[in-house]
């Protein structure tokens, strides 16, 4: 120590700890503020030169990953400004790719390695050869360093000053070859203080924030953290995302009802959310404080899962940035709901929250010359609806395998289907529950609530699920035309990554959702991906019933030769498929256009039936035998009967509770006009109002087929069917309408064909 204070004029003295102890570890400030204090008493006692601002941290401990305590000691009470580190983001980047940040006011610069050691004291034992190290110098590895970055820190041993004087040696003939080979100028007139606000505030202003990145995945990294390899356990296995508004909160306590899937502590602050990612304040308290809102005693298994729900993620391109860094493997939940019902449901949430009292039609016209707070009110209600937006940023940091997506409006009529292919598809549990022991229907609250191992409801407040005063027609227009591209270009990138359409997609008028006549094209098309999980070409996919407060079974309760009166309500012409609660048209105009094709929905809908009816039309009629081999193939019961049998085995096994689906052709073959009067027949007679609409809508030819057929009153006159069938009553000939609503007494109840049986020829 003599001979180095007798040197005393040729260095500066950094700040550091006394003893040289590691700073992983420290929980007592007390004792790092006296080592530290014991440094710089030392160095003022012998009049070292000493720089007031620059502290190094020993063992590159304790800045990164970070031990909070330090930076509250070193800069909030000794007032350091800047250190340094080599280990961020990760150990080991290559020296360009080290970056900096602000932490707790102290600004740490990366830090470079200049291939110098405690153990490399001499040129001829240099690690490889001294050879090695002339080609770091000469265009090598600290050549590079250099000419890559305009600010470079580096730092040697003593020793390497001692013995050969190797770093003497470097770093004087490093800056001669730069100076000679290039016109790099040197400075050295800067203060580290205002060397770091170079760095970030000329240089690197993005860096100030850190990003943190998982020391489970960087062995050095895990040996400097002041945690232990089995907080790695910890960290949460998937997020639900949002965006808000969107039925996040009821997933959320619906997951947690399984006893393998453990969320998040409640926030006092944030509830349920605990918005680290998106929330710059919440983000700086570290990894160690994300780690503290997981009970680290649920993890029983390796079989757990911690999880957490922030909406608030869902639209922060920094919060994708940092949940990249921090869980690259993590999987993702999103749910998609009808943009403009989700910015209403947005405006009405934050109305009762901060008491603002515009309008919601005023809201929507106001512009950037408006208050601040009402406008930026409004961009917070309708850009979270940018759903193919932010879909793409998402898709930039995490494949598609690792985002599961939801359509919203199917789980909230019913989210059981989902649940049970989030728990086996999606999270592949080890052991996943049914859905209808986690959750059940409420008819006071009217939507499905979790329940209790006691079977109690265990609904979300008042504040959730509210039923608001309906959206004026002007804000109705307004949404449609505003989401219009942005739903156009969610089409396009849900079917680019084979995710599935969601209903509310396929419709774009809202009004249609409440109608149950589909065509089965857009629906095929939706089922090429399933909605949450894109692997392969077919996936999953679920019908919901649509028009909820109709709750009358869809029973055949008509058939005319071109189609079908259901539930004694609405008249439907052409082809049709039937649920347990839906009808949907079925695009085939002729029995011999009933391929594999057309059936291609009983590949992907769920749940399975228990037995698939299709009517042919008439007993003459045949179906290419493909269809029967495709049929077989789905390994489910099935019955292939002429429409009039069709539709009584139909209506008594649904009477029935029986879990079957049917399609169904009319008794004669349709020409692809009929198609066209799907959309007019709503009701038995049409009106003034229904030519217009059929003028604007329709093709003029089908209009012209459509007037000529409602004046000759053979395809819209009005029926009566009966409604039961009576034994005394000469049965109607095919031509005219039959009663199908149920079956007599002295019939037998219909077989089910069983896979493994042979098909009995049901078409001679």
């Amino acid at each position: 120590m003599i001979c180095y204070l007798e040197e005393k004029d040729k260095f500066i003295w950094f700040h550091h700890t006394w003893k040289h102890e590691k700073l992983t570890n420290v929980y007592d400030k007390i004792s790092l503020f006296s080592s530290t204090k014991m440094n710089i008493d030392f160095a003022q006692k012998h009049n070292l030169s000493l720089d007031p601002n620059y502290a190094v941290a020993p063992h590159h401990t304790g800045i990164y990953p970070i031990n909070p305590l330090v930076y509250d000691i070193w800069h909030r009470i000794i007032n350091f400004n800047v250190t340094s580190t080599e280990n961020y983001p990760y150990h080991y980047m290559s020296p360009s790719n080290r970056r900096g940040f602000i932490y707790k006011g102290l600004f740490v610069l990366p830090r470079q390695s200049c291939s110098l050691y405690t153990t490399t004291r001499n040129y001829t034992n240099y690690p490889n050869g001294s050879h090695r190290l002339e080609q770091h110098l000469m265009g090598g590895k600290l050549f590079r360093i250099i000419l890559t970055n305009p600010i470079s820190i580096f730092m040697s041993h003593n020793v390497n000053y001692g013995h050969d004087r190797l770093g003497n040696y470097v770093f004087s003939k490093l800056i001669y070859l730069i100076s000679k080979w290039t016109r790099i100028k040197f400075s050295s007139d800067l203060s580290t203080s205002e060397l770091a606000r170079k760095y970030f505030y000329d240089y690197y202003p993005d860096e100030k924030m850190p990003i943190f990145t998982n020391p489970c995945h960087d062995e050095m990294l895990m040996n400097l953290w002041n945690g232990n390899r089995s907080m790695c356990r910890i960290f949460p296995q998937f997020l639900i995302v949002g965006p808000q508004k969107t039925g996040t909160t009821a997933l959320y306590s619906m997951l947690s009802q399984h006893p393998d899937l453990h969320p998040s502590k409640k926030n006092f602050i944030t509830y349920e959310e605990l918005q680290f990612f998106s929330n710059n304040t919440i983000y700086l308290n570290g990894i160690n404080w994300y780690l503290d809102q997981f009970d680290s005693d649920n993890i029983v298994s390796e079989w757990s899962m911690n999880f957490e729900k922030s909406a608030t993620y869902f639209d922060s391109i920094l919060a994708m940035k940092r949940i990249k860094a921090l869980l690259p493997n993590i999987r993702l939940i999103m749910i998609l709901t009808e943009p403009g019902a989700r910015a209403y449901s947005r405006y009405q949430h934050e109305i009762a929250r901060t008491n603002q009292t515009i309008n919601f039609d005023d809201l929507l016209q106001l512009n950037h010359n408006h208050s601040s707070n009402q406008f930026h009110l409004k961009e917070r209600c309708l850009q979270p609806g940018h759903y193919a937006e932010y879909l793409r940023q998402w898709l930039n940091y995490f494949p598609s395998k690792q985002i599961y997506i939801i359509d919203g409006d199917a789980f909230r009529y019913d989210p059981r289907t989902i649940l049970n292919d989030i728990q086996i598809r999606f999270l592949q549990l080890k052991n996943p529950i049914n859905s209808s022991k986690l959750v059940k229907f409420n008819r006071k609250k009217d939507f499905f609530c979790p329940i209790s191992n006691k079977n109690h409801f265990q609904c979300l407040g008042n504040s959730k699920g509210r039923h608001y005063e309906k959206m004026s027609s002007y804000s109705r227009e307004y949404l449609n035309n505003y989401y219009l591209l942005h739903n156009q270009k969610l089409i396009q990138f849900l079917r680019n990554n084979n995710y599935s359409l969601p209903l509310w997609l396929i419709f774009f008028n809202r009004t249609q959702l409440i109608k149950r006549f589909f065509s089965l094209s857009n629906i095929y098309h939706a089922a090429e991906g399933r909605m949450g999980y894109p692997n392969e070409r077919y996936e999953p996919t679920t019908i919901s019933a649509l028009d909820k407060e109709n709750k009358t079974l869809p029973l055949i309760t008509g058939l005319y030769e071109d189609g079908f009166m259901i539930a004694e309500q609405d008249r439907i012409v052409g082809a049709i498929f039937s649920f347990p609660r839906q009808i949907i048209c079925w695009n085939v105009y002729s029995p011999d256009q009933i391929t594999p094709e057309s059936l291609a929905l009983l590949e992907v809908i769920l749940p399975r039936p228990e037995i698939f009816i299709l009517g042919i039309g008439s007993r003459t009629n045949k179906i290419p035998p493909e269809t029967i081999q495709f049929i077989r193939s789905l390994k489910i019961g099935f019955e292939i009967l002429p429409t009039t049998q069709a539709c009584e085995t139909f209506n008594f096994l649904l009477s029935d509770n029986r879990l079957v689906y049917a399609g169904f052709f009319p008794q004669n073959d349709l020409t692809d006009q009929n198609y066209g009067l799907r959309k007019a027949i709503a009701h038995s007679q049409l009106y003034e109002k229904d030519e217009e609409y059929i003028r604007k809508d329709l093709l003029k030819d089908t209009y012209e087929v459509m007037i000529k057929a409602h004046r000759e009153r053979k395809l819209l006159s009005s029926y009566s069917p009966l409604d039961r069938r009576q034994s005394s009553i000469k049965q109607d000939d095919d031509t005219n309408v039959q009663s199908l609503t149920g079956t007599s007494n002295m019939e037998k109840r219909p077989s089910v064909k069983k896979r493994d049986q042979q098909e009995t020829d049901n078409q001679s």
